[in-house]
């Protein structure tokens, strides 16, 4: 029987423990399939040894629908977990503004969050407060609705700032019966403090699963950005530039005046 630690795996490839013992080369979706069919298992210490192929991996499952929704689940049940999680992407944020707009841009370039998105801001004091008190902002809101930006972003949305993203329908989205043995995988990832880190940072560095992420538990991801009085400015200016989200601010505050 081969032994895993002669095997050496070209570029791009995860090696698999099959059940008879036996190592195999496998591309990172195939080896996700093959544990959820029962024809191989996750093994930490190959991959513990194999840091580039733990990355695939996480890489790869962060990619996909079905087992993030699930992630995302464990984060709700465990507010240790969720609140680390956001406390490092505050961290991480003020460090790397950039990465603040692979949260915005899903969030404000679709129709559905983007009014969700508004509410938050509307019921979150500290961001109230600090629009009233944004000169640029209060301005633009009562300009009436803007033409054509720079660029565009999801759906169509014209946005300067905005990254490139879709959904990749290659991604392993599909297939998978969310079996216990793949359930078994990502729990031993969610266990290991360091995996479940890293995976984390990747969340916040993939704005298609910033997406997914958006419309499971958008309320704690705009509060802990609008708890922190820098990125609450940030994130002001940010949406300043992105034409539909303040296109829609203005809708909005029209119909309010209207009423009035």
């Amino acid at each position: 029987m081969a032994d895993p630690d002669a095997i050496t795996c070209k570029s791009g490839h995860l090696l698999l423990q099959k059940n008879d013992g036996t190592p195999t080369c496998v591309m990172p979706s195939t080896y996700l399939k093959l544990i959820d069919r029962g024809y191989g298992n996750y093994d930490s210490l190959i991959m513990s040894k194999r840091l580039e192929m733990m990355n695939q991996l996480m890489q790869n499952i962060v990619s996909n629908e079905k087992l993030m929704h699930h992630w995302h689940e464990m984060m709700q049940k465990n507010p240790i977990i969720m609140m680390n999680t956001m406390d490092d992407w505050v961290s991480q944020m003020k460090v790397n503004p950039e990465l603040m707009k692979n949260i915005l841009g899903p969030m404000a370039s679709d129709p559905q969050l983007r009014e969700k998105m508004i509410q938050a801001m509307k019921k979150h004091s500290h961001m109230e407060n600090s629009l009233k008190m944004h000169s640029a902002w209060m301005d633009s809101v009562h300009h009436p609705m803007m033409k054509s930006g720079m660029g565009t972003g999801m759906h169509g949305t014209l946005c300067s700032w905005c990254p490139s993203y879709k959904m990749d329908s290659s991604s392993p989205s599909t297939g998978f019966s969310n079996s216990d043995r793949i359930m078994d995988v990502m729990h031993e990832l969610w266990v290991n403090s360091g995996m479940s880190y890293d995976i984390h940072q990747l969340m916040i560095q993939n704005p298609s699963h910033m997406l997914m992420m958006s419309e499971q538990m958008m309320n704690p991801i705009l509060d802990s950005i609008m708890d922190d009085e820098d990125l609450r400015t940030q994130m002001i200016e940010l949406l300043l530039e992105h034409t539909e989200f303040m296109n829609s601010i203005r809708h909005s505050n029209s119909e309010t005046n209207t009423d009035h």
